[in-house]
């Protein structure tokens, strides 16, 4: 015979772990419910502001490399004042941008090319200071230290060489070597230039074009 199951009494529910800590969970919530609605809400509004910039940041990048495509091919046609607006308006409507910096490197040429020195640093230095990206650094200190030469700034052409070997910037640093060996020459400093030369003319894997120039060096020294 089957015995009758036993009664769960009142006191019996309450002692149930499990009821106790919904019972906890419950009570908790209600009486903090709208700290937690606030905070609930400040998530949704944060994803709603973070998702809206990133999709602003998007765009304007869309938007910048666009405008720069133009100017580049501008460029290219040798239509420097075509390119040079452009390239002028991606700055003033797009900064924090890559195509911020890369149009400040391409400002910077069309001015040195101008002999327009003063701006042509101006927008080198904008370039440089970002360095991103990389890949025109090693054009934009060539161009830097030309302009400190020409202004008789020797010693800064040097410090300007100098610093991007130290950083890592400007590509091969053979090539920045190189061109150090010639702001040397032009300070009358011969016999660091040649020192300089002798260590790159041990090396082994110099390009065509670093080989050429270190002859062409060796036979002005």
């Amino acid at each position: 015979m089957l015995k009758p199951q036993r009664k769960i009494t009142r006191k019996e529910i309450k002692k149930d772990p499990f009821l106790e800590s919904v019972d906890r969970l419950e009570y908790i919530f209600e009486k903090n419910k709208r700290t937690f609605l606030n905070i609930g809400l400040f998530i949704i509004v944060g994803f709603f502001i973070i998702n809206f910039f990133y999709d602003k940041q998007t765009q304007k990048d869309i938007d910048s490399n666009s405008a720069l495509g133009i100017a580049v091919v501008a460029f290219d046609n040798k239509d420097y004042e075509n390119s040079r607006f452009q390239l002028e308006t991606i700055v003033a409507d797009f900064p924090r941008t890559t195509a911020f910096n890369i149009a400040n490197f391409y400002l910077g040429k069309i001015y040195f090319q101008k002999k327009d020195f003063m701006m042509a640093e101006k927008y080198l230095n904008e370039y440089v200071n970002s360095a991103n990206p990389e890949i025109f650094l090693g054009g934009a200190i060539k161009m830097l230290s030309n302009i400190s030469m020409i202004n008789g700034e020797y010693e800064k052409a040097t410090s300007i060489i100098d610093n991007a070997l130290k950083n890592g910037f400007g590509g091969s640093s053979t090539d920045l070597k190189l061109l150090k060996i010639q702001t040397l020459k032009s300070q009358g400093k011969i016999d660091i230039a040649r020192s300089i030369l002798d260590e790159i003319s041990l090396e082994k894997n110099l390009t065509a074009h670093q080989k050429q120039k270190t002859e062409e060096l060796i036979g002005m020294m």
